[in-house]
Parts: C-alpha cells; structure tokens; sequence
C-alpha cells in the first residue's frame, strides 16, 4: 500500500512538472508574439524613412518579416495591425509606406 502512495506521489509530481514545462514555454511563444507584433510599426517606419530619405527601394524589404501580420488583413486584428503601422510610419516618422 505504501509503495502505491509513494508511486501515485511520484505520478503526480511529473504531471505537475510537464504543466509547469508547458506553462513555461507558452508564455515564452506569447511573449516573442507580442515582441514580434508591436516592433512592426517602429522597424517599418525607419525603413520606409530610410527609403525616402536616401531613395534606396531596398528598404522596403522590411515588409517582407512581417507579411504574416498583413496576412490578418481582413480580421479585426488586421485592422488593429494596419491602423498601428500607420500611425508609427505617418504620423511618428511622417513618411509614406509603397505604393
């Protein structure tokens, strides 16, 4: 009886251990998103600023990393994407994105 305790004990400890594993690594996928969503608008801006200024239109590459984010285009997350790009490429550095 004692070692069914000891091995139920043990059973639990590693469910508790994947959990907190998988906790752990979910934040870590949440947190590069949200890195990866809010430096879209400052990366963009400079870029389209640096196209304009110098008149190099190899700085348009940098849509390119966050094409999955315009992907969204039709969404309200799209909406709220393009919205923010445009505030920190027109109004932050008053520049004009392609096109």
């Amino acid at each position: 009886m004692n070692t069914d305790n000891t091995q139920a004990l043990a059973e639990h400890r590693h469910e508790r251990t994947w959990l907190a594993l998988l906790c752990h690594w979910l934040l870590i996928l949440c947190v590069v998103v949200a890195v990866y969503a809010i430096s879209s608008g400052p990366v963009m801006g400079i870029g389209f600023w640096l196209r304009e200024t110098t008149g190099h239109n190899e700085f348009y590459a940098v849509m390119l990393p966050y094409y999955p984010l315009f992907a969204l285009k039709l969404t309200p997350l799209g909406f709220a994407f393009e919205w923010y790009v445009e505030w920190w490429v027109c109004d932050v550095f008053q520049t004009v994105g392609p096109g």
